[in-house]
């Protein structure tokens, strides 16, 4: 094969994969946003309380500016469920997000997707906690359930 021919070639073929690569990045693909989420809400004696707002947030830093929320209200058990969410975003995007966030040197900035839930209304406020920590799901599992503590708010 003549040298120009292997050149033609090569760079035909790198041209092809760059494209592909390129191509692949721009699809988007779908991601669970935030999680099947069922909560109870009980009082500091464990009765359920009826009618309080639970609250879900979730944002994935990586591809989102803005974060997202839900609300629900108890029902007499003290229970209120969140569908799972889902997210669509091309992988570009979510480097770029990325990139941007270590670019601009956000030490405090998160990554991925975050979501948690809390309850509020009647005087009486809670989060959902594990241990002494607010529940933060970071991606896994793809359902959740919860027992908030509600007591008297400031």
């Amino acid at each position: 094969m003549l040298p120009h021919k292997k050149i033609v070639l090569f760079v035909g073929v790198a041209s092809a994969l760059t494209f592909a690569v390129f191509a692949y990045w721009l699809f988007t693909v779908s991601s669970l946003a935030a999680p099947e989420w069922e909560v109870t809400v009980v009082d500091e004696h464990g009765k359920p309380v009826e009618g309080m707002t639970v609250r879900e947030t979730w944002q994935n830093y990586s591809v989102e500016a803005t974060g997202h929320e839900m609300d629900r209200q108890t029902d007499a058990n003290g229970h209120a469920t969140f569908p799972a969410h889902k997210t669509e975003y091309s992988l570009l995007s979510q480097v770029a997000g990325t990139l941007t966030a270590l670019i601009h040197f956000n030490v405090h900035a998160s990554y991925g997707p975050h979501a948690s839930v809390f309850a509020f209304g009647k005087h009486l406020e809670g989060t959902a906690s594990t241990g002494q920590y607010v529940t933060d799901w970071t991606g896994y599992p793809s359902s959740m359930q919860s027992r908030i503590v509600v007591g008297p708010g400031p």
